[in-house]
């Protein structure tokens, strides 16, 4: 089982990414910010930004060969 240091390490390197990626989104670079963004690197969960599949309805490449199986049969 790792260690509480090496959580700590990898939490640390997490908010240095952030802090170069935020100014990209135009984002203010506050502790704040960058903590939520070191967790959840998604900003939002939109239909734009978020699963396909749950807001399109798009299916998985398995599921689509499933179905041209059943087709042919």
């Amino acid at each position: 089982m790792r260690g509480r240091a090496i959580r700590r390490k990898q939490l640390q390197l997490a908010k240095a990414r952030a802090r170069r990626r935020l100014p990209l989104w135009d984002l203010p670079t506050t502790a704040h910010w960058i903590g939520i963004h070191a967790h959840t690197p998604k900003l939002c969960s939109c239909w734009m930004c978020g699963n396909p599949r749950k807001f399109l309805g798009e299916r998985k490449r398995q599921e689509l060969l499933a179905d041209m199986k059943t087709d042919l049969d």
